[in-house]
């Protein structure tokens, strides 16, 4: 069986699938024969974005009884992809707790209850993908938020690679990749990070939400991956 056909009659539910990250995963593993449902907080919103044949869902992550509602609405399935989160920049002077806790909510908590709703519901030959980051190892300035909440899923992930066997856990840490997160960064910020990231990296280039889109697949699809973090950062790491 090739990897495309591993997920035909599969069906995989991708949290955050309405945009970025998540709705590039979305797309991938419905090319590859799977039944696909994108869900989140407002997918009204990006009703325009979301292709025909994928079916939408609405979940507030940052509340457990609206993940398993969700969960139960879309009855059975294969495999999820948990993508939501927004870009936590600010150093300590700059994010207070509360503001730094927002994006541990919807990152890291948004995931473990993703993951806790999954365990008794997910079929038992399926698989989780975590979406993290690579700043859980490459520091950089105004990033400790997002170190530690990637950091945190990494740990996250592959303890429960171990707890949820046979069920599979992957996370994939990317680099920086262009996707609507970025919106609400202001441009000069932005503009600067994207400048620096494309003159550092081997590949030239910040990444896509394709990029990931095509690793989250590999990862559904490779019954002998889990509790591996992936990374997919354009070489960052070794400069």
């Amino acid at each position: 069986m090739s990897t495309a056909d591993s997920l035909v009659g599969k069906h995989v539910v991708v949290i955050g699938g309405t945009s970025g990250i998540g709705l590039a995963i979305a797309e991938h593993a419905m090319a590859a024969g799977a039944r696909v449902t994108a869900a989140s907080r407002n997918p009204a919103r990006h009703a325009g974005n979301v292709p025909a044949g994928i079916a939408t869902e609405q979940v507030d992550i940052t509340s457990p009884a609206s993940i398993e509602a969700m969960l139960d609405r879309v009855g059975a399935f294969d495999h999820l992809a948990m993508s939501a989160g927004a870009t936590a920049l600010g150093t300590v002077r700059e994010l207070d707790s509360i503001a730094a806790r927002r994006f541990m909510d919807t990152k890291f908590w948004g995931a473990y209850d993703g993951v806790r709703a999954a365990a008794d519901r997910i079929a038992k030959d399926g698989s989780i993908v975590l979406i993290g980051g690579i700043a859980s190892r490459k520091h950089g300035p105004g990033r400790p938020t997002m170190a530690a909440i990637n950091a945190a899923l990494e740990a996250f992930g592959k303890a429960n690679a171990v707890d949820l066997a046979p069920v599979r856990v992957n996370i994939i840490a990317p680099g920086l990749v262009e996707t609507p997160a970025f919106d609400d960064v202001p441009v000069d910020v932005r503009t600067r990070l994207l400048t620096q990231y494309v003159a550092s990296v081997p590949v030239g280039r910040v990444g896509l939400p394709e990029d990931i889109a095509s690793t989250a697949v590999f990862l559904m699809t490779n019954g002998y991956a889990t509790g591996s973090v992936v990374d997919v950062d354009g070489g960052v790491q070794l400069t």
